[in-house]
């Protein structure tokens, strides 16, 4: 009962306003005042959201360079995945190609998000017997890679596409101002 309560709270708040959340004083995203705090989605992300009402998430998992450098270096993997952006994504991209359930259905597209170098990708994929849509966007900063994953149910995809984007585009890094000395 104080489940169904919850899911009925849920769906009554307005799914049109804006929140900026901000994740380790290290990035923020605006999600929409409905989505609910999660930490069930993926166990790397760093910000999980969900609408279990209207079946919207959003995920971001945040890596530092080094670390993704490193393990393109001390695994040999140089030849497959340079050290950048193109490979970061592609090493991603391979990994959900590898899944049976998932395929993709656009080209990787470069794009700008808050002047940070960026891919955006689109899959399709089952999740038990439900048919979804993902969005997968990939921010390369100075010191960070970045993975946003927004899906819905495919079905809704035309519906709340407007809605992963705009909550794709908000990302913005929090760049710590140095003082000189």
């Amino acid at each position: 009962m104080l489940l169904g309560l919850f899911v009925l709270f849920q769906s009554c708040k307005d799914d049109s306003q804006i929140e900026t959340i901000t994740i380790k004083n290290q990035y923020s995203l605006d999600i929409y005042s409905n989505m609910s705090k999660t930490n069930e989605l993926n166990d790397d992300a760093s910000l999980q959201y969900q609408d279990i009402f209207n079946e919207i998430y959003i995920v971001v998992i945040d890596e530092k360079a080094e670390e993704f450098e490193d393990i393109i270096s001390d695994n040999d993997l140089g030849e497959l995945y340079k050290p950048d952006l193109n490979g970061y994504s592609k090493l991603i991209v391979d990994g959900f190609e590898s899944e049976p359930d998932i395929k993709r259905i656009s080209k990787e597209q470069d794009t700008l998000i808050n002047g940070l170098q960026s891919k955006i990708i689109e899959f399709e994929g089952k999740v038990d017997e439900y048919k979804v849509y993902y969005q997968l966007a990939f921010v390369k900063s100075e010191k960070a890679y970045y993975q946003i994953m927004t899906w819905t149910l495919f079905d809704n995809k035309e519906k709340f596409k407007e809605k992963l984007d705009k909550m794709t585009y908000s990302f913005k890094e929090i760049r710590s101002k140095t003082v000189a000395k």
